[in-house]
């Protein structure tokens, strides 16, 4: 629509000189656009484009300070990394150590206990043989004395006339001591 006004406008005028929309047509028009020009030009170089340097240039030495404060956290990381790891190493040396006193406390300490025990078995041992030894020679005495008693009654039996239990004794205590009280 706008278009078609100006063909509107243009075939009314009559005229046809062509205006020219890149040259100006006057040479004052020329000298204000060259003073605008040169004045935006100014303003901008001298007022404008400083403050984005400056902008430009504070934010690569933010990023180059960043940069640097991260490998420096970086490095501290790594430090405290390694410190870590060597206090962890430390304290499992130590650790292995402190295990290895106990168990052997502990080895020095079983052994005495197990030393104890045993002897005490001993003489426990002991004391049951010395006990079963007399009372196996108690024992012994006593058969013996049955025995002589019962070999006598069947001596008389046998032979048809009193045997005293006193003179089969000896014979008795003799084969007791043969066989060593055995059987």
């Amino acid at each position: 629509m706008l278009f078609a006004a100006i063909n509107l406008l243009a075939a009314e005028g009559g005229e046809s000189a062509a205006v020219n929309p890149v040259f100006p047509d006057s040479a004052g028009e020329l000298v204000w656009g060259a003073i605008f020009f040169f004045l935006t030009w100014i303003l901008l170089r001298y007022v404008c484009l400083p403050p984005l340097l400056k902008a430009r240039e504070d934010r690569e030495l933010q990023v180059q300070s960043d940069y640097e404060a991260a490998a420096a956290a970086e490095a501290a990381a790594e430090q405290v990394r390694r410190d870590y790891e060597t206090t962890i190493s430390e304290a499992r040396l130590q650790a292995a150590r402190m295990v290895e006193e106990v168990r052997v406390t502990v080895d020095a300490e079983r052994g005495r206990q197990v030393l104890a025990v045993e002897q005490e078995i001993a003489e426990q041992r002991q004391a049951a043989m010395a006990e079963l030894d007399s009372a196996r020679t108690a024992a012994l005495g006593q058969i013996v004395g049955d025995v002589a008693d019962l070999a006598a009654a069947a001596a008389s039996k046998v032979v048809q006339a009193p045997v005293d239990a006193a003179a089969v004794r000896p014979a008795v205590d003799d084969v007791v001591q043969r066989t060593g009280g055995s059987k």
